[in-house]
């Protein structure tokens, strides 16, 4: 009928987009009944005793926030539950309240929880700098593995860390607890095997790692490897698990179905639309086999949300609220499952409390799971050593700086006991699709006056050649500039502080020569040479290398007169150091944290230059958060000591946040200094498949460049500033803005995919 309800969970448009028609195709074939992964011992019933109640949460993602607001009411009507079986996002409320979270209180957590943020890649702070710097050349920051001579695609395009960190938070103090029956309220989580199409039932183990793997939609999110089994969402088998509560412990089952309205012919209009659909009729057939077992004594919720979809995460508060209607709504019927307040109050109170962990001191710490990656390495890496009393918070801190160092999708730990031993093991997950990996990336940007800059990229990593965690690496870019960079990347010991880094380098770049406001000339300037850098890591926090290089520089006239600059070959020799410091949040748009960065260049005559000049540049930003608006400080600076270097090695600002108004790289100089003050605030929010937000913001910047290159006297400070709609998509970032300066210079500029430096 064409106005009956449906209870399954409907996916939004965007989430849709990211399953693909694979899934599309995997639930037109029909969801198959499974077995349990293991026998799902049932709870045995004294004499006597009431009914047990077993609660039953339906899959719905975001629409599952409305279990909570059906729990509120459970509680206030002093309606016992004895065990809870739950799918998808009704794990995830069924696992929190299993472990004793009040209603009221995991309403708090959830609605606290900033989702965006949550479904976005991890906090960066913990990146090796080396990493950190690739953000700003390939911004969308999407990696594919090389294996065999074959592309390998990710398992999902949302990061799972950060979910699964955010789980582990919620139970937190039920980390311990492998055994499910053990928990206050005994439960089960309902994964499907992504091989066999069987249902799994998780009655033990990890219980994060079980509430991932229970909400692992296809496509959106990495399977979960567990025990050697690929799991994804429970929705595919058994979306609403009626028969998994009765195994368990119900004698009375209370199920809560989260759906929207049917969808009628009108909605399907589109390829997406027609696709979804499939997936919710395929996901509704093994709902409604499950509701059809229900009897007399049994009774279903169902919670229709008619604007809240599976992906609209940061709707869930209201999720919440309108399972409490639909709850109240069927009052009188959960009447008959009520107690009088005192035996429902010595129900909460009988109920098994966790088991406390005494204070364990480790014997061992140990990596487990690896197969190309050398555990001994990572080891170093951890804070928790031999010796210390084990800290729940402390272990999911190494959890989370593990799977930074770019080598795992997943990270969870454990303790356990080994003849009389205590050992911390961390199982880890290598990234299915490495050792091997690719970046591709492209920009495009115009000041509208001529300055059109395009660039093709491509970043190829190959890690761990050697146990020390060696790596190869090779990256071109086609466009502006022409340019390839080879190198190898070798530690010299295994907590990986010293390095050396052997590689050749070769570009090609069209500089413009500017008289004042005009374009009287263009220098094609091509580079080429070897270097050989050491440094030391300073652990995430930044980098230190010194270095020696040797090559050349051959500068061509393109356009204007041969006496505007000197052109003709020049041998490089120098000495070189360089230091960067990165701990902002985000690869793009930071929110807060401190750059830093200086540049030394020692050209000698000694080492084979033909001449001898030196500069330094130095740079700092810092940024931070009140509420959703974000303040970025900027200086830098440069100065070349009085050397004279040539005009491809002098110093080149101009450009949105670099003296906003002039052209890129109009101003060129033997010393300069400019001061950024940003101001940007979040005006909208992107589907998370599209990216994050939408801002808008305005900067104020001034300083000068000195000796200019065309002779342009520079006296007191250049006051420049900008206004500008900035977007961080999935692509790129991306800017529309106007910029202004003092004695008429202005612009409007558009970048795509391009990372502006607006510290």
């Amino acid at each position: 009928m064409r106005n009956r309800m449906q209870f399954s969970g409907h996916l939004s448009a965007g989430l849709r987009a990211a399953l693909g028609l694979g899934l599309a195709l995997l639930l037109l074939a029909g969801p198959r009944p499974g077995l349990a992964a293991d026998p799902v011992p049932s709870v045995p019933v004294s004499p006597g005793a009431r009914p047990r109640i077993g609660l039953v949460l339906g899959g719905g993602g975001a629409k599952g926030g409305a279990h909570i607001g059906v729990l509120k009411v459970l509680e206030e009507m002093h309606v016992p539950v004895d065990c809870i079986a739950g799918t998808s996002m009704g794990a995830i409320v069924g696992a929190a309240y299993a472990t004793g979270i009040p209603a009221d209180e995991l309403a708090r957590i959830v609605s606290a929880v900033n989702w965006k943020d949550i479904l976005k890649s991890a906090p960066r702070e913990g990146y090796p700098v080396r990493r950190k710097g690739l953000d700003f050349i390939f911004t969308n920051g999407f990696e594919v593995g090389y294996k065999d001579g074959d592309l390998q695609m990710p398992g999902g395009f949302v990061p799972t860390q950060q979910i699964e960190e955010l789980f582990r938070g919620i139970v937190n103090h039920a980390r311990q607890t492998r055994d499910f029956d053990h928990l206050p309220i005994p439960f089960r989580a309902v994964a499907t095997d992504l091989e066999s199409g069987e249902m799994v039932v998780f009655g033990s183990g990890d219980l994060a790692v079980a509430m991932r793997a229970s909400m692992a939609v296809p496509g959106a999110f990495a399977p979960v490897d567990v025990n050697g089994r690929l799991h994804v969402d429970g929705m595919l088998v058994r979306n609403l698990p009626v028969d998994v509560a009765r195994k368990l412990c119900a004698d009375v089952v209370i199920a809560v179905p989260v759906g929207n309205p049917a969808t009628t012919r009108e909605n399907l209009n589109g390829a997406l639309q027609v696709v979804g659909q499939a997936m919710n009729i395929a996901i509704e057939s093994n709902e409604k086999a499950q509701l059809a077992t229900l009897t007399s004594k049994d009774l279903a919720i169902p919670v229709i949300l008619k604007d809240i979809t599976s992906g609209d995460f940061n709707k869930v508060p209201e999720a919440i609220v309108i399972g409490e209607e639909a709850a109240r709504k069927a009052a009188p019927a959960i009447a008959r499952y009520s107690l009088p307040p005192a035996e429902y109050a010595a129900w909460r109170g009988n109920l098994r409390q966790l088991a406390t962990v005494d204070r364990v001191v480790i014997d061992e710490v140990r990596v487990a799971g690896t197969k190309v990656t050398n555990p001994q390495v990572m080891l170093t890496h951890l804070e928790t050593k031999p010796g210390d009393v084990y800290d729940a918070r402390k272990a999911g801190a190494d959890e989370t700086n593990l799977v930074e160092r770019g080598d795992y999708s997943a990270v969870s730990s454990q303790l356990i006991t080994e003849n009389g031993r205590n050992v911390l093991q961390f199982n880890v997950t290598e990234k299915p699709y490495g050792p091997d990996y690719l970046k591709f990336d492209g920009n495009l940007s115009t000041d509208f006056k001529g300055d059109t800059y395009w660039g093709l990229r491509v970043d190829y990593e190959k890690r761990w050649l050697n146990e020390l965690g060696g790596e190869f690496r090779f990256a071109g870019q086609l466009g502006h500039p022409n340019a390839m960079l080879a190198e190898f990347y070798q530690p010299i010991e295994k907590s990986q502080t010293f390095f050396v880094v052997p590689g050749v380098y070769g570009s090609q770049i069209l500089q413009y020569i500017y008289q004042g406001k005009n374009e009287v000339g263009q220098l094609d300037v091509r580079r080429y040479g070897a270097r050989l850098e050491g440094g030391m890591a300073l652990k995430q926090y930044g980098e230190l290398r010194l270095g020696l290089l040797r090559g050349r520089v051959d500068t061509r006239k393109e356009l204007g007169d041969d006496s505007i600059v000197p052109l003709g070959s020049q041998e490089t020799a120098a000495a070189t150091l360089r230091f960067s410091y990165d701990q902002t949040d985000q690869r793009l748009f930071a929110s807060k944290g401190s750059q830093a960065a200086v540049t030394a260049y020692y050209s000698l005559t000694g080492m084979g230059a033909d001449q001898s000049y030196k500069y330094l540049d130095v740079r700092w930003g810092t940024a931070f958060s009140v509420g959703r608006n974000v303040f970025l400080v900027g200086l830098r600076g440069g100065t070349d000591f009085g050397s004279n270097p040539p005009i491809y090695d002098q110093f080149k600002v101009g450009g949105l946040f670099q003296f906003s108004g002039y052209r890129t790289a109009q101003l060129v100089g033997r010393e300069y200094a400019l001061g950024t003050a940003t101001y940007r605030r979040k005006i909208g929010d992107l589907n998370q498949v599209l990216g994050t937000g939408i801002y808008a913001g305005a900067s104020i910047e001034a300083g000068n460049v000195w000796q200019r290159a065309d002779g342009t006297p520079s006296k007191g400070a250049i006051v420049s500033g900008s206004l500008y709609l900035g977007a961080d998509t999935k692509l790129g970032p991306a800017y529309f803005a106007y910029g202004r300066s003092e004695a008429g210079h202005s612009a409007f500029y558009l970048y795509l995919g391009s990372a502006i430096e607006a510290f």
